[in-house]
């Protein structure tokens, strides 16, 4: 996320280089159409991460309904039926009427961003192959899977610190145009009425993008490592 709003900060420093007549309320537009690309940005990744815990879960009602006594077919057709979180249309359509599983499980991973779901195809096929073995396959499958997301939840926390150190760099600039206000000045009068104040503006949006973009490769490092 911070390498993402650093590059559209930089994009904002450099509009501003160029138009130096641009209006206040031009500004705050603009301003408000950073905030909802970072928001929507947020609310995709934690969509994404709702909808792979579902297909997770939906796994493991497979190999619960297998276990169970149920025909693999129709433990897909249950288990995968859409629903919220659970988009494998291809899967649900090839196990109700017939198809190949295995290849609509690739084929519903590629669409969806889905790679459990290309796992349980190769669990699929191999299973297939050998003739027993799909439910301890995807079992393994869906335990590595939950061992994931647990490294992710450390990693989350571990990563605390320096987005914290990125959010507070991003509110920095408010706080000093609080301060202005309260000594009695007019930041935005001037930064938005004086040539040198675009300057100085500017300057600051690309400074900030670049401590933004800093932050967000520490955190990218990290995550490569781990």
């Amino acid at each position: 996320m911070s390498l993402f709003l650093a590059a559209v900060l930089a994009g904002l420093s450099a509009w501003l280089i160029v138009r130096p007549s641009l209006r206040p309320t031009s500004w705050l537009t603009g301003s408000g159409t950073v905030i909802g690309a970072v928001r929507s940005r947020l609310l995709t990744r934690g969509r994404r991460a709702r909808q792979r815990a579902a297909m997770r879960e939906a796994l493991a009602e497979v190999v619960a309904d297998i276990r169970a006594g149920q025909p693999p077919v129709r433990a897909v057709e249950r288990a995968l039926a859409p629903r919220d979180g659970v988009t494998a249309p291809r899967t649900w359509a090839a196990a109700r009427w017939g198809g190949d599983i295995a290849s609509c499980l690739r084929q519903d991973a590629q669409e969806t961003s889905q790679a459990i779901l290309a796992a349980a195809g190769a669990c699929w096929t191999v299973a297939s192959a050998q003739g027993a073995g799909l439910a301890d396959a995807l079992d393994r499958l869906v335990g590595q899977d939950r061992r994931a997301e647990e490294v992710r939840r450390q990693l989350d926390a571990q990563l605390a610190a320096p987005r914290a150190t990125a959010r507070m760099l991003a509110l920095l600039p408010v706080l000093g145009l609080a301060l202005g206000f309260a000594v009695g000045g007019d930041p935005i009068a001037w930064l938005t009425g004086t040539s040198l104040g675009w300057a100085c503006l500017a300057l600051g949006v690309l400074c900030i993008a670049l401590g933004l973009a800093w932050a967000g490769r520490i955190v990218s490092r990290t995550e490569r490592l781990l």
